[in-house]
């Protein structure tokens, strides 16, 4: 038996045609909210740029790769109307970016100890805190605080935006594991803590709930804690007139209980691909995919297989999710829809599944027009036995990141992926062959194709 916020918040945010038909919802332009989050007073750091990635490094170079690796910005885009805007390292649905950057440190040669939040519009640094803000919360060096502010995705989604916040972390927990694993720093994420002792302590604004905790373990010193002295920055406005909806409001607050669970051992989290900044730095989401372009080869398909089923760095355990592929065009593969079971893939459908897999991502001619495209299946009730309402993050938070990995491997094989948060569940469960109701729901599609090329991208900064 599933939780019954859980039953409530993803039965109630599933798409339907009768549901998207009986609601109509229009953009409100000017209550857009503010695309980067200041504190605005709190003293700048300024990080080098174009630092390098690589073992050794210390100080604001390091920390400027980590972040420049991670979550800076990439490339901008041109709208038809002339308005420019920014691209980052780390993707998110509808470019609307609801996951912020804190980060503590200790011990760091060459920095000093303190709380600080990640300032990509012009990356650098606002120091939020002098001394040893989180304590006994973390022992690590440095710690990321990933902070998530519901509203900003919410003002294009909805209800469903909860969803799409938790895939965003899970993209971002492990493009900071892979900007570490450059760095040579063990790593490990944690998402079993006390969001409310978490808040307390690092102060984010009201709009900001604490998510994840990446605990990283660069060179340190021992220095004695420093008493806690606060910056006067004060968190900007984002939006005139924030709406609130009861339904994420309510799933939220049903994750917040939490047994915490030993932590794994911090591991070295290296991408093995290639060079991962360059990957990073370059990795874009496709408009659409060429559908009559290359052929995937097949042992780049067999690498990302693998990338699907390797265990992430977390405290959650897992992983709870399962890849169905719909397999169009990679070579020696018949077409078909394929479930991933411990490197096998075993057939669940035969033939072209070209249309199907469009019409169940809402229509969208890149779930077809793609190589393959995956649709990401959680067992919602192994993950809720284990961590009840907190397992709605868990799941998303490994669709996100196993998107991630897919995002990255498609630009090392010179191909392009891109995330689908919107598909219509139950007809999803119908055709995969699963119980609508069941434990088992999809929770991310992802393609990953021959790209189609989008004249609005520029590489200016």
């Amino acid at each position: 038996m599933l939780p019954s916020a859980l039953v409530e918040y993803h039965e109630a945010t599933k798409h339907t045609p009768e549901r998207l038909r009986a609601s109509r919802h229009f953009l409100d332009w000017a209550n857009m909210p503010a695309p980067f989050r200041h504190y605005e007073g709190a003293p700048l750091v300024d990080l080098p740029a174009d630092p390098r990635l690589e073992p050794g490094i210390t100080g604001a170079e390091a920390i400027s790769a980590l972040f420049f690796c991670s979550c800076a910005i990439s490339a901008t885009k041109q709208a038809p109307s002339g308005y420019r805007y920014a691209l980052r390292v780390n993707p998110s649905s509808g470019n609307l970016h609801p996951t912020e950057f804190h980060f503590h440190t200790r011990g760091l040669p060459g920095w000093d100890d303190g709380l600080y939040h990640y300032r990509p519009s012009s990356h650098e640094a606002e120091q939020r805190a002098r001394g040893d803000v989180l304590g006994g919360l973390s022992e690590a060096p440095l710690a990321v605080i990933l902070t998530s502010i519901f509203w900003r995705e919410a003002w294009k989604y909805r209800a469903r935006a909860y969803r799409y916040v938790n895939h965003d972390l899970g993209h971002a927990m492990l493009a900071l594991q892979y900007a570490a694993g450059g760095l040579g720093w063990p790593s490990r994420v944690r998402g079993l803590f006390d969001d409310l002792q978490l808040a307390s302590a690092i102060r984010p604004a009201p709009d900001e709930q604490p998510m994840l905790l990446v605990e990283l373990w660069p060179e340190s010193e021992t220095r004695p804690p420093g008493n806690v002295q606060w910056t006067p920055g004060e968190p900007n406005p984002l939006s005139g007139e924030p709406v609130s909806y009861p339904l994420i409001e309510r799933m939220h607050a049903a994750t917040l209980p939490c047994a915490p669970a030993p932590a794994p051992p911090p591991q070295v989290v290296r991408w093995r691909l290639g060079d991962y900044g360059a990957l990073a730095r370059r990795r874009r989401s496709a408009l659409d995919f060429l559908p009559h372009g290359r052929v995937l080869p097949r042992p780049a398909f067999d690498a990302m297989c693998a990338l699907l089923e390797e265990p992430l760095a977390v405290d959650w355990g897992g992983l709870f999710v399962t890849a169905y592929l719909f397999v169009h065009r990679i070579e020696d593969v018949p077409q078909g829809l394929y479930r991933l079971e411990r490197g096998v893939l075993e057939p669940v459908r035969p033939g072209d599944q070209r249309v199907v897999a469009a019409a169940l991502s809402l229509g969208q001619d890149l779930a077809g027009n793609s190589c393959f495209t995956v649709s990401f299946i959680a067992d919602l009730g192994r993950a809720a036995s284990l961590h009840a309402d907190r397992a709605c993050r868990f799941v998303h938070h490994e669709a996100g990141a196993l998107g991630q990995r897919l995002y990255l491997a498609a630009e090392s094989f010179g191909f392009r992926g891109t995330g689908i948060g919107a598909f219509y569940d139950d007809h999803v469960h119908a055709w995969l062959g699963l119980d609508p109701r069941g434990p088992r729901q999809v929770v991310y599609h992802f393609a990953v194709g021959d790209p189609v090329a989008d004249p609005r991208l520029s590489p200016e900064v």
